[in-house]
């Protein structure tokens, strides 16, 4: 048995096998038990083992299977991120093993669009069992019980659901239906959240269209840093450019513009844009407070004091202001504004990076991607002070993975937040903080 704890029967056909990190390495099979058996009876426990030791020395990692799903999803509740054993500094991490996530019902669940509304189930179950186990078989009803014309199927793998969509996905057009058949994969939890999201933005772009003026950015410092991400999608279309330079100078700049009287006189669309495009040329803060003053003599804002005697409170926020229309260049013009960051990173000589949670590593890039790609994918959600991907040097090929920095933790955990898991291709990103230098000391 190699060492792994293991009982004869077999669990239940839908028990997860969970993957269990942060464990004491100095722990057998015996205390897991003791550990796990609280939420469920287990059927099986194997620590991973580094096999070049001798004897081979846990890596400080487990594979557990309960019985039953219920005691697995259980037992993740009570301890993922919650329980820190004794001598450990980050609490267990329990999620379901890579080869479980593949069969998970909602990579085999399909939607079934335009289906005649005098179908049951059972007339969707003999139109799609030709292509495998159907788990599961649901139309759509409303509240009297009738048809709403579509339904869900459950197959028992993902492969036989991939064959029924490509035989069967427009294939026909059923009675009493406008279009063909439409077979895809049922939406996830995911998908659903982000197209919540995308109503709430479409929501305030029209409160922004139907402003006719601009009296004061305090109002905007609502818009979270997700919606300038899916902005970032909006403004391919080209004419959405000048919004998004202004939300996201109002994210930046909240601060700014209660404590700058010259951020709050700007009373116009135009005038923003004219800030905006005035500054996508400057280099550093003290340009930008140039421009503010003399727009200040003019607007009555901040006196004729200037900031060269400001408070400390007004330049911070007119950094942040400064950022907000950084992000606005970036989003205006993205190649001008990449390439010229990717020369600074290039004299440079060596990684720049940010201040403490605001630096990431991102895992499971495309083979194909460089520096400017990555760049121009984390470019919404802040401003990058730096975007390099790792390169091997004997082969000159990508190592899959890379690093990018900002200026700020809150854009980090926007990107997290946006774009863990997100999929490119056969690949999901991994999206993650880089670890504190401090981390890896006990004390």
């Amino acid at each position: 048995m190699n060492g792994a704890l293991e009982h004869s029967d077999q669990p239940d056909p839908d028990a997860i096998k969970m993957f269990v990190g942060q464990i004491p390495r100095s722990w057998s099979e015996k205390e897991l038990k003791e550990l796990f058996e609280p939420y469920g009876a287990v059927y099986q426990i194997n620590i991973l083992r580094d096999r070049s030791q001798n004897p081979p020395q846990s890596k400080g990692c487990c594979f557990v299977t309960f019985y039953t799903r219920k005691a697995a999803l259980e037992a993740q509740n009570a301890l993922h991120n919650i329980k820190t054993l004794t001598g450990m500094h980050h609490p267990i991490q329990m999620k379901p093993a890579d080869s479980e996530k593949s069969n998970a019902v909602e990579d085999r669940k399909l939607f079934i669009g335009m289906v005649s509304k005098k179908c049951n189930e059972n007339d969707i179950r003999v139109m799609f069992s030709a292509f495998g186990q159907i788990e599961e078989c649901r139309i759509l009803r409303g509240p009297d019980g009738l048809s709403r014309g579509c339904a869900f199927v459950t197959f028992s793998t993902r492969a036989m659901a991939q064959n029924a969509i490509k035989a069967m996905h427009q294939s026909q057009t059923m009675e009493g239906c406008s279009s063909p058949i439409v077979v895809k994969f049922a939406d996830t939890q995911k998908d659903k959240e982000q197209r919540r999201l995308q109503q709430q933005l479409a929501q305030q772009m029209q409160q922004l269209n139907s402003a006719t003026t601009w009296g004061s950015l305090t109002g905007l410092g609502g818009l979270t840093p997700q919606y300038l991400a899916l902005l970032q999608q909006a403004t391919s279309s080209g004419n959405l450019g000048a919004f998004s330079g202004i939300q996201q100078m109002a994210a930046a700049g909240t601060t700014a513009s209660s404590n700058a009287g010259a951020m709050n006189s700007l009373t116009s669309l135009g005038t923003l844009q004219g800030l905006a495009g005035a500054t996508v040329g400057l280099n550093n803060i003290n340009a930008l407070a140039g421009s503010v003053n003399s727009m200040a003599a003019l607007n009555g804002g901040l006196g004729g004091a200037g900031l060269t005697n400001g408070t400390a409170g007004t330049m911070d926020a007119l950094t942040q202001a400064y950022s907000g229309i950084q992000q606005y260049a970036a989003a205006a013009l993205p190649t001008l504004y990449s390439q010229s960051l990717l020369q600074q990173q290039g004299a440079a000589g060596s990684q720049k990076e940010g201040p403490e949670g605001a630096n990431l590593f991102i895992y499971h890039l495309p083979q194909e991607f460089g520096d400017q790609d990555i760049l121009q994918m984390f470019m919404p959600f802040g401003n990058v002070v730096s975007a390099k991907v790792f390169i091997d040097k004997q082969t000159n090929l990508s190592k899959c993975f890379g690093f990018v920095s900002y200026d700020n933790p809150v854009s980090a955990q926007a990107a997290i937040q946006a774009m863990n898991g997100f999929q490119i291709g056969m690949k999901r990103l991994k999206v993650q903080l880089k670890r504190s230098k401090n981390d890896s000391k006990p004390y």
